[in-house]
């Protein structure tokens, strides 16, 4: 059980580490720093391939315990005492990060959305009035 509780451990610091990059790219998405945004993305992509790993890892120790496809409220139904609690933390905060990861990536994404839009409004209203000014 302890592989699996550290590898929760791991998940939970890893989103926080998720959630600093997706900030820094919500400021430089506000403020129209393309290769801070870029940078951020580079960053972001990184820790996602080590999300896949620890996931990875979390499915190996969930099936070691033969808790193989169940969801951590399953696994906590499963448990008991001492053990259940320190797994109803860990599953808590964890979750709670990735709730706020998901808030300030929705938030980054529509922030970028908006920019391109407007970039492409710039490009656009550009060609009409070099389509026009030839005519």
């Amino acid at each position: 059980m302890n592989d699996f509780i550290t590898v929760i451990e791991d998940l939970t610091e890893l989103f926080q580490e998720l959630i600093q990059i997706e900030q820094l790219k919500l400021e430089a998405a506000k403020k129209n720093r393309i290769t801070h945004v870029e940078e951020s993305m580079n960053k972001e992509q990184a820790a996602i391939l080590k999300l896949r790993g620890l996931d990875r890892k979390r499915e190996l120790c969930q099936e070691a315990l033969g808790f193989k496809g169940l969801t951590f409220q399953e696994i906590l139904s499963k448990t008991s005492g001492e053990e259940h609690e320190q797994l109803k933390n860990q599953f808590n905060t964890l979750s709670h990060y990735v709730r706020l990861f998901q808030n300030i990536n929705d938030s980054a994404r529509t922030m970028i959305e908006i920019n391109l839009h407007k970039i492409n409004n710039v490009i656009s209203n550009a060609t009409n009035k070099t389509a026009s000014d030839k005519r």
